[in-house]
Order: C-alpha cells, then sequence, then structure tokens
C-alpha cells in the first residue's frame, strides 16, 4: 500500500509530496503532522490531500491534476514543516 501527502497550490498547479510506501502507507500519511496540521485550513491557495492506493502509478491515474504542475517539493518541503 502507497500513502501519499499532497500539498498541491490550486492557482499554480504547484505540489509538496511526501510518499508512503509500504503495509501502513497510507495510516502514515494520515497522521502525517503537516496534514494534521492543516487539515481544514482555508483562505490559501494550498490545499492538502491525502491518498492511499496499490501503486503510485494508480494514484497518479486517478487524481492526475496533482500531478499537472511543477514538482516544487525539494525547494519548498522546509516551508511545511
Amino acid at each position: 500500500m502507497v500513502g501519499m501527502f499532497i500539498r498541491y497550490n490550486r492557482r499554480t498547479g504547484d505540489r509538496v509530496v511526501k510518499v508512503y510506501d509500504g503495509p501502513n502507507g497510507y495510516l502514515e500519511a494520515v497522521n502525517d503532522p503537516g496534514y494534521v496540521r492543516d487539515m481544514g485550513k482555508s483562505g490559501t491557495d494550498w490545499e492538502v490531500a491525502v491518498i492511499g492506493s496499490d501503486s503510485m502509478e494508480a494514484i497518479k491515474r486517478t487524481h492526475s491534476r496533482y500531478f499537472t504542475g511543477r514538482d516544487r517539493t525539494r525547494e519548498l518541503a522546509g516551508m511545511f514543516k
């Protein structure tokens, strides 16, 4: 099971992604401190999502809008600590 914690900018399409791979991947993503902290925030262009599936390819296929913009994981990851 793969779990992904995604921060997605609705305005620009940019994204920051954390991947949790393993039998408890989805549960690890749901319990990510950033997800817990940011869930339900409003007034920002950034949305958060946790998605679980059997594979990353399936997530990219079923939730393709999260993967259309730039992957800014490396440069913005510190912004969300």
